[in-house]
């Protein structure tokens, strides 16, 4: 039986977010890459961000807890590893740059240990670059309805604007710096069709959209058509420093 993750590998690169360039320039720009960094791409995915990064760098190791996702992807001159980063494998103070662009919502658990193991990983002075979906606005009813619209896709964490911030200083890092990315044309439709769900639950998210309260659309700016929904989304990018 596939996995959720193998299901979803088939159609991951045809997801319009994982190549939007902007997005990608930004962590590029924040986390201040270095010709002779030695970076860790943690859930790596088909790879959009190792390959974006791959040139602007020393040496990549990518990893993912997918061999679906894995298979997927080209990883000429890069090292690959099917491994969960909660897990010991490599030493410690190895790597000028560790990236995990939508990754950490997904650890549901043991999110302050990962955190530590990434610490550990990383030169004193290297740099933790964590890229994660937000709420639109800090509003209590956009949050919660964020929430409960995520759960009918996934098991997950919602951050909120100061979360990340406050975990990374909780667990060592220094001179933590928040940026923020905007996609003002988000398509669901795109999103939900290569998202591995099954039908039922993907009409349910986009009537959720359809039917969201006045002041949920408005936070997404929403832009509702016979076929589409496009919403404003807003993405945080947090780098913390060992």
């Amino acid at each position: 039986m596939k996995s959720f993750w193998d299901i979803r590998s088939e159609h991951y690169d045809k997801l319009f977010w994982t190549k939007d360039e902007s997005y990608l320039k930004q962590i590029k720009d924040v986390g201040g890459f270095k010709k002779k960094d030695i970076v860790l791409d943690v859930g790596s995915g088909t790879g959009a961000v190792a390959k974006y990064l791959k040139s602007s760098v020393g040496h990549m190791f990518c990893v993912d807890i997918s061999s679906g996702m894995l298979s997927k992807g080209q990883w000429d001159d890069m090292s690959v590893v099917k491994w969960n980063i909660a897990n010991r494998l490599f030493v410690d103070n190895l790597f000028d740059k560790i990236v995990a662009r939508m990754v950490f919502h997904h650890i549901t658990h043991g999110l302050d240990r990962t955190l530590v193991r990434c610490h550990d990983m990383l030169h004193k002075g290297g740099k933790l670059v964590i890229a994660e979906g937000i709420p639109p606005v800090d509003d209590d009813d956009v949050v919660q309805w964020y929430t409960d619209m995520f759960k009918l896709k996934e098991d997950r964490i919602t951050f909120r604007e100061n979360d990340l911030s406050h975990k990374l200083g909780q667990n060592g890092y220094k001179n933590i710096k928040k940026h923020f990315h905007i996609n003002p044309h988000f398509s669901i439709h795109n999103w939900l069709v290569n998202s591995g769900l099954d039908k039922a639950t993907r009409d349910k998210i986009f009537k959720m959209h359809v039917n969201a309260p006045p002041k949920v659309k408005e936070a997404y700016q929403m832009k509702i058509t016979k076929t589409d929904c496009i919403v404003r989304t807003v993405s945080l990018i947090v780098v913390g420093v060992k």
